[in-house]
């Protein structure tokens, strides 16, 4: 079903295992900076038969060429037009700065989409000076510190060293781009215009978009619905994916 969307297109596109069926709602994950659309496979691969599921890379990310844009607003363009193209009109699930380019994309062109799952992001999304710096002045040591950031405190050392090899692995100027998009968005004061049915998620441990960027978010877009889950951090999708998982299916269920 995505083929029109895919169509003279260089784009990197996951899907479950399940073939496309038209009559069960579409969700369309949107990574975080620096990430790709495999960080969703525990959403792609779990969510059931009930949601037909797919994750797409953002520009130099994953399977899709660059360059990376460095304002949301770009990106949402790209993404508008992507879904523009072809029939499909998904629930948008994004994450940190996925979630930022959903409400952007919300606020900008909300006949593609049928509604927004925002985790682990915000209406603002400010990026300390000294990450985008070492982003570039000292790679290696920014991204350890970044991803310990990223999960909550009582991620494993196993699971913080594999976040930083996935993390070394992408282009710095790429994670820069994303992070400087990131740092230039703000659009909490159109909140109020968004009218898509929307749930907002975050980890109760997350130190990078904290609870009170959610309770923000679920306060001011006109009837969203907010869930906390426990013992998750900013990764909570891999961190506690039943738990996102069960959020997402009832979600949807009404989609």
């Amino acid at each position: 079903m995505w083929e029109k969307h895919l169509a003279s297109r260089d784009i990197g596109l996951l899907q479950g295992p399940g073939p496309y069926d038209p009559s069960r709602p579409t969700l369309l994950m949107i990574h975080g900076s620096g990430g790709s659309a495999a960080n969703y496979r525990p959403q792609l691969f779990r969510l059931g038969p009930e949601i037909n599921p797919a994750a797409i890379d953002l520009p130099g990310c994953g399977q899709t060429p660059g360059p990376a844009p460095v304002r949301v607003e770009d990106y949402a363009q790209w993404l508008g037009d992507f879904l523009a193209a072809g029939p499909v009109r998904p629930v948008l699930m994004g994450h940190s700065l996925g979630g930022a380019i959903a409400l952007q994309l919300a606020l900008e062109r909300p006949s593609l989409v049928r509604g927004l799952i925002l985790m682990g992001t915000g209406s603002r999304l400010r990026v300390l000076p000294a990450i985008l710096d070492g982003i570039r002045d000292n790679f290696a040591a920014i991204v350890p510190m970044i991803v310990r950031y990223a999960y909550s405190p009582q991620a494993d050392e196993a699971t913080l060293a594999q976040g930083a090899k996935e993390m070394s692995a992408v282009d710095p100027e790429v994670l820069w781009s994303n992070f400087t998009a990131c740092d230039r968005f703000d659009v909490s004061d159109q909140l109020g215009r968004i009218s898509l049915p929307t749930l907002v998620l975050v980890g109760d441990g997350d130190q990078l978009t904290p609870v009170k960027y959610s309770r923000f978010l679920a306060e001011r877009i006109p009837g969203a619905e907010m869930k906390v889950i426990e013992g998750g951090g900013h990764m909570v999708n891999l961190e506690q994916p039943r738990a996102v998982n069960q959020a997402i299916i009832d979600f949807m269920a009404s989609r």
